[in-house]
């Protein structure tokens, strides 16, 4: 709709932001929003609370439960249970829902048939929790990048609301992105884990690395150069990751975990890590402690005792030392050396480790 065609009454032309307030409240009713709920939006300043579902969803139908699972093909118990699973919150009885979630929960009924409810509802979760990942950094890059420079020079909610809309398109981007994301990263599980694509316990080198002292970092630097400066572990964690052909398993605040099939090419990602700390202006210095042996894959993370070692060898190590289990250092051929025998948290009796030898002296 356009500036021109409101109706009249509904902003006031008096307004310092009323081209703006134009603007916005066009768009939304371009949307489908009911002019009422602009009008109330306009006087109680709160268009920007509009601006995702608007944008989000430009088919502003609403639907119930009952009539998604019915478009989707599915009982409307096993729809609920999906959409829980998908990490939305019960509707109730009442329309809430979107048009395209029949699409979501369809995709779901499929997967039921080929896996079997329940692993289906497991990985749907994992999807969920994904998302849930995705969206929140997402909105908390607007909010601390866009947002707060906004509020802070006082700009109005139309203001805010027209920028978050802008915002939100960009968003559109990201959506290709997983899309992409997702099967490049396929391709890349597939060789990762090989004809074992179906097997639930796998041999695997796995590692975590730990920055050390950011605790101390935060208390003398302030939280904000604090985080900065973890963001810049993230980063060289994910880039050694992919220099090195590892996987990326999760960031744990101060911490990364990764792993792989081949014991060296891990050790080699984790010394990049090292090195790349140690060269950074505040973060100084990590340590690690990579074990290799069967795990558990469990919705794209490994648990299990090999697991439980190697985070145990990171604790134990000084900064800057890579400690290794026995079998890693059996697959390492000479490149790590007998560190002693260490006391470590949930192990009842004492566990050899090796020190892997800096590749400078090898």
């Amino acid at each position: 709709m356009a500036d021109d065609e409101l109706p009249p009454g509904l902003v006031d032309p008096d307004a310092p932001d009323a081209d703006t307030q134009r603007a916005v409240a066009a768009f939304y009713l371009g949307r489908g929003i009911p002019i009422e709920d602009v009008r109330r939006a306009i006087e109680s300043k709160s268009l920007t609370e509009m601006a995702s579902g608007a944008v989000l969803w430009p088919d502003a139908t609403r639907l119930t439960i009952a009539e998604v699972a019915q478009r989707a093909g599915v009982s409307e118990d096993v729809a609920r249970r999906a959409r829980r699973m998908f990490g939305a919150v019960d509707p109730g009885d009442e329309a809430l829902c979107r048009t395209r979630e029949a699409e979501m929960i369809g995709s779901f009924a499929a997967g039921t048939a080929l896996f079997g409810e329940e692993r289906t509802l497991q990985f749907t979760r994992v999807i969920g929790t994904s998302a849930a990942a995705i969206a929140e950094a997402a909105l908390t890059l607007f909010a601390g990048t866009v947002g707060a420079p906004l509020r802070e020079a006082g700009k109005t909610d139309a203001e805010y609301a027209q920028q978050a809309i802008e915002g939100l398109f960009a968003f559109e981007t990201v959506c290709v992105a997983v899309d992409v994301a997702l099967r490049l990263q396929f391709q890349q599980s597939v060789a990762r884990i090989g004809r074992e694509v179906a097997v639930d316990e796998l041999d695997f080198a796995v590692a975590f690395v730990d920055v050390v002292g950011s605790t101390a970092m935060a208390e003398e630097l302030g939280g904000g150069q604090a985080a900065a400066a973890l963001r810049d572990f993230d980063r060289l964690a994910a880039e050694a990751a992919i220099r090195n052909d590892v996987r990326l398993v999760k960031l744990i605040g101060d911490g990364a975990m990764l792993a792989a099939r081949d014991v060296a090419r891990l050790a080699d990602g984790v010394a990049d890590i090292l090195d790349r700390v140690e060269q950074h202006e505040v973060l100084k210095a990590a340590k690690a402690g990579l074990t290799f042996g069967p795990v558990a894959a469990h919705d794209g993370d490994y648990y299990g005792p090999v697991v439980n070692l190697a985070s145990r060898a990171s604790n134990a190590a000084i900064a800057g030392e890579v400690l290794v289990d026995v079998a890693a250092a059996r697959e390492l051929s000479g490149y790590a050396e007998p560190a002693g025998e260490f006391d470590l948290k949930g192990f009842a009796e004492p566990v050899t480790l090796y020190r892997l030898i800096p590749r400078e002296e090898r």
